[in-house]
């Protein structure tokens, strides 16, 4: 979703539902999620504020079992933007102005991709399908949530 604030007068405000397909990255790769939520625009006469909350159910598999599972990731956006094409690279050191989002000439702010960015970094490293998943055995691949096989007091020790 790109907003134009090229009409976007300083003091104003812009509050526009979110919903869009976004892929996420997770360890079996790529997946579409569906987000949906509300963001607002504040507009500063130096930049842009995004602010707003986004939803998506994520397709994922158990880190343990291998199980597919539904997380809900829940993500708070709050980012500042400035207007202008920001400063050339010089290398060397970073300095300030190496942190700073910048809205170029076209006055376009990808809403979609701040929205993508937030969520990839709710995705779980280990998903876990529930808090006491008992995984699969390491010599046959049973499903210890199913039951236990006849390797479990060995692999596990007990």
């Amino acid at each position: 979703m790109l907003v134009e604030i090229r009409d976007l007068a300083p003091g104003e405000t812009l509050r526009v539902p979110f919903e869009e397909r976004v892929t996420l990255h997770s360890d079996g790769g790529a997946v579409q999620a569906q987000a949906r939520g509300r963001v607002q625009l504040d507009r500063a006469a130096a930049g842009v504020r995004l602010r707003g909350h986004v939803e998506a159910e994520l397709p994922l598999a158990c880190s343990r079992c291998l199980g597919s599972l539904a997380e809900t990731l829940r993500v708070d956006l709050d980012e500042e933007f400035s207007v202008g094409e920001g400063p050339a690279p010089r290398g060397g050191e970073l300095g300030p102005e190496d942190f700073v989002s910048w809205i170029g000439a076209g006055h376009q702010l990808d809403v979609s991709e701040v929205v993508r960015q937030h969520l990839q970094l709710a995705v779980p490293m280990a998903p876990l399908c529930r808090p006491d998943c008992q995984g699969l055995c390491p010599v046959c691949g049973a499903n210890w949530n199913d039951g236990l096989c006849e390797h479990h007091g060995s692999v596990r020790g007990g």
